[in-house]
């Protein structure tokens, strides 16, 4: 990554680390998965060969006194790649919500702050003779587009790739600067930020198209917020405070297949995700009791503003938009024409254009105000879910050379919003990873199973035949079900009362274990573990003694 990095984090960046709490993390990650097995050693190995062209990595956050600037990115002294790599040795025949939770488990907790932001976990005896690895990096750091540029610096487009180029020299750390000398450049840095802003803004004032632009960005982002604000999102079983804990289910599609499908209806594949999340929605909420005619849900999507010439840097350039949820519309194709003319309408009037308008203006907040607002953290009442698409390589990637078969998307689960969609395309697939709360759905699987069918009843309405996926190995068990004939809509409503049952008596069992949870730590005796070295065994620090728990957490 030869991109020249920020020292400062700005102010968007460092959001994520003043509003982060014990139960409110703010990573975001993956699951990779590899074919055969893939030691912890071999991983080091590529990471330390490769860790020049990610110096990110050997990088942590500093807080200057008084919070006078934004926190800053310096060397860290003391990196030892050890602390920032664990092995767990998975049980065999484990089930899919087993392994689920593994990955869920590898993926909680918050990164230590006093270390480079990120950690991975090497999940071995992986189903089908594979290996997971889940890889967490804190939202401060990259955002989607830039996580996948990270990704793609320690990974191949070939089984056998050619070295990487050597580094220019030993990699020494700087010296840590001094608390005054510390004090000084966040002061400087400050400053001339502020200058800048307010140099930009006189001199806007000799363009008038600018102004104009921006006024309009800025009335557009105030009204889409009063509008938003003035209709509350409605009350579901996934939008209470959280709890910290985590679970994961995710659900693959052939991006091909989805394609023809888009093709055949019309819109865009985002509009055409969105009708299947809505479709999915309602049938979970449908068999949980709830009241869905009429129904519009909001996700916050984000879009990312990145141009073509900033890919490699890091750091978050993105804005959001509130993308409509049309649970109430029963039929799949009018939930997909009502979907298109909302995106429609959010694209004509420049919503996510807008809001990246306003985070300008964060600039101008001073920094200790920013650290104080983010020690709270009110129940927001705009949006129900996020859903965040970020689009892969549509060829395999390589690490050591081991084939990347699957690429699990993680995200974030904070404030009052207990779902989060994490959509990722790679290698002609689209996969739909859904991290969320236990406590709020404790059936994370039977939602994953409402997402299949609503995506197969919109694949027979377009009159799309299935594709072939490679399933992994372990998904054989669960193949009939996926490979079976697409359905009809009168097909599906006859069947409606059976499925209906079949899905409430998952349901109970799953509640009835999530209530168990409540109570009782998960047991993990099945589970084998292996630190991340020797060297790490010996390391009675407080950074080492987490660094071993987290070897243990699934």
């Amino acid at each position: 990554m030869s991109t020249p990095l920020n020292r400062f984090l700005t102010s968007l960046d460092a959001s994520f680390l003043y509003f982060e709490k014990q139960r409110q993390t703010m990573h975001i990650g993956s699951c990779m998965v590899y074919e055969g097995d893939m030691p912890l050693d071999q991983l080091r190995s590529l990471l330390l060969e490769r860790l020049h062209l990610v110096p990110r990595y050997r990088q942590r956050v500093v807080f200057p006194p008084f919070s006078a600037s934004h926190p800053l990115w310096i060397d860290d002294p003391a990196f030892d790649i050890d602390n920032h790599l664990a092995e767990v040795i998975l049980p065999d025949d484990i089930s899919r919500e087993e392994l689920s939770r593994a990955i869920a488990d590898a993926y909680s907790g918050m990164l230590e702050r006093n270390q480079p932001l990120w950690f991975g976990t090497i999940l071995r005896n992986y189903p089908g003779g594979n290996t997971g690895v889940v890889w967490k990096v804190h939202h401060a750091m990259i955002d989607g587009v830039s996580g996948v540029d990270l990704t793609m610096a320690i990974n191949e487009y070939t089984e056998v790739p050619e070295p990487p180029d050597p580094p220019a020299g030993e990699w020494r750390p700087a010296d840590l600067p001094e608390m005054v000398d510390l004090w000084q450049e966040a002061f400087q840095h400050r400053l001339t930020e502020v200058s800048r802003t307010w140099t930009d803004s006189a001199f806007d004032m000799l363009r008038p198209n600018r102004i104009s632009e921006r006024a309009k960005n800025m009335r557009g982002a105030m009204r889409s917020g009063m509008e938003m604000m003035m209709r509350p999102m409605p009350k579901t079983p996934f939008n209470s405070k959280v709890s910290g804990q985590l679970d994961y289910a995710w659900s693959e599609f052939s991006f091909t297949e989805m394609r023809r499908v888009k093709s055949s209806l019309g819109g865009t594949i985002n509009d055409l995700v969105l009708t299947i999340l809505g479709g999915s929605l309602r049938r979970y909420l449908k068999l949980h009791g709830h009241k869905v005619d009429g129904v519009e849900l909001r996700a916050m999507c984000p879009v990312s503003m990145r141009m073509a010439d900033e890919h490699g840097q890091l750091g978050n350039l993105v804005s959001v938009m509130g993308a409509p949820v049309y649970v109430g519309i029963e039929d799949p194709l009018e939930r997909l024409a009502a979907v298109r003319q909302g995106m429609d309408d959010l694209k004509e009037t420049g919503q996510a254009e807008s809001f990246y308008e306003m985070t300008r203006f964060s600039t101008q907040i001073p920094p200790f105000l920013q650290v104080l607002g983010g020690s709270f953290t009110p129940d927001q009442a705009v949006f129900n879910t996020v859903s965040t698409n970020v689009p892969g390589p549509q060829i395999p990637l390589y690490q050591a050379g081991h084939r990347c078969v699957s690429w699990l998307p993680l995200g974030i689960v904070s404030s009052n919003i207990g779902l989060f969609h994490a959509i990722l395309t790679y290698n002609r697939r689209l996969t739909i990873g859904m991290t969320v709360d236990p406590k709020q759905i404790p059936d994370v699987w039977v939602l994953a199973d409402c997402l299949t069918d609503s995506y197969e009843e919109i694949r027979a309405l377009a009159g799309v035949e299935p594709d072939e996926l490679d399933n992994l190995d372990w998904q054989a068990k669960d193949s009939a079900r996926r490979a079976r004939p697409a359905r009809s809509k009168a097909d599906a409503e006859d069947d409606d009362a059976s499925t209906s049952r079949a899905a409430k008596e998952l349901t109970e069992k799953s509640s009835k274990k999530s209530s168990k949870k409540a109570t009782k730590k998960r047991p993990r005796k099945k589970t084998k573990t292996k630190k991340a070295s020797k060297k790490t065994t010996k390391k009675t620090s407080k950074t080492g003694s987490k660094s071993s728990k987290k070897a243990t957490s699934a």
